[in-house]
């Protein structure tokens, strides 16, 4: 059997999903010692009391993991101060939006977001052939004005990226109220918040207030970046009950891991850890934006963990450069910016790293 003769064209025509190179991958072809700044990973790792909860499950690895996380939920239902049922875990916040295409969204609907975002809102939307309208950044953030007038009766679904990933802008209050004024009640809006305990601005905006006035939203948020589990794949959303009931409809069962479950409930309790992680990145981030100006290399600032910035060379070139000394950053054309490349906010070493690897290649 040919099977791209059977399956439909938009299928097809999908790119599948790249992640950045792993370490082992680049040391073992390249023969270097490696550094990864690629994928946003929190360098100083997870908290050590959620590595030792860990280990003290393991012995539990036999059974099925507690289907609906109620510890999980439990806890983050009392710290957002919402119904429990207003929560539902996914292996990463990724496998929620998911959720939300394959339970809301078919082939007439409209999903409104941006260019230059996330690249799973592309690829999700053309796994349900949806109508997707993605407008052009501007100044490298969300044109909400530009949105609003886009918002039509077919719009089913609003993807807001806050942070943005991968230009580091946020959207703020002010221009989110506005824009939310404008959201008929048919359409879901998505915050997307993968990076909020970074942010520093005063003016971002709390989403859980519209999630608490009875707005259409769903918040998604994650424990792969500031809690350093990104391997161990949980992350959370928050919605009404009806919203979450839907989602539940085609959440694969056992779908947080039971040592998910257990390391990502003792990394939120380790507020001191988190605290240290954001402070250490808000150091390091300023650090290499200062660099990056000292040497005259345009850099978007970011409030996240990672910075957008623009070598004058192709991307592919530049990542590729970069690689066979060592580094690993993540090119950026594919997303709409052909040359400029992502970096993550490493440790100072790492930073110093890639500092130097930049002077040789430029």
């Amino acid at each position: 059997m040919n099977f791209q003769d059977i399956i439909p064209g938009h299928i097809r025509a999908i790119q599948p999903y790249k992640p950045g190179k792993p370490i082992e991958e680049v040391e073992r072809s390249l023969g270097v010692k490696a550094i990864k700044l690629a994928s946003n990973e929190n360098p100083w790792g997870p908290s050590p009391k959620a590595l030792n909860a860990v280990r003290k499950h393991l012995e539990a690895g036999n059974r099925y993991p507690e289907d609906t996380a109620f510890y999980l939920r439990t806890r983050l239902a009392e710290h957002y101060k919402v119904d429990v049922d207003e929560i539902i875990i996914g292996a990463g916040s990724s496998e929620i939006l998911g959720m939300v295409f394959h339970a809301l969204i078919n082939h007439e609907d409209e999903v409104l977001t941006s260019e230059g975002s996330f690249v799973l809102y592309y690829w999700f939307a053309q796994i349900q052939a949806a109508n997707l309208v993605a407008l052009p950044l501007r100044d490298y953030g969300f044109d909400l004005a530009a949105m609003g007038e886009n918002l039509s009766s077919k719009t089913r679904l609003v993807l807001l990226a806050n942070p943005n990933n991968p230009t580091g802008k946020i959207i703020k209050r002010t221009d989110l109220d506005k824009f939310m004024k404008m959201v008929p009640d048919e359409a879901l809006v998505i915050f997307d918040e993968a990076y909020v305990e970074y942010v520093q601005d005063p003016d971002f905006p709390d989403s859980i207030e519209y999630l608490n006035e009875g707005r259409s939203v769903l918040i998604l948020r994650t424990f792969s970046k500031a809690y350093g589990l990104a391997g161990f794949r949980v992350g959370y959303g928050l919605g009404c009950p009806q919203l979450i009931e839907i989602l539940n409809k085609v959440r694969p069962p056992f779908n947080a891991p039971s040592l998910a479950q257990v390391g990502a409930l003792a990394a939120f309790d380790d507020e001191g850890h988190v605290s240290k992680c954001v402070k250490e990145n808000g150091v390091e981030r300023d650090f290499l934006a200062s660099e990056l100006e000292k040497r005259a290399i345009m850099n978007i600032p970011s409030e996240a963990n990672f910075i957008l910035l623009d070598l004058g060379l192709p991307a592919e070139e530049a990542f590729g450069r970069l690689m066979q000394m060592g580094v690993i950053v993540r090119p950026m054309h594919g997303a709409g910016f052909p040359t400029m490349i992502r970096v993550s906010v490493g440790t100072h070493e790492e930073n110093k790293l890639f500092l130097k690897a930049l002077d040789q290649i430029r």
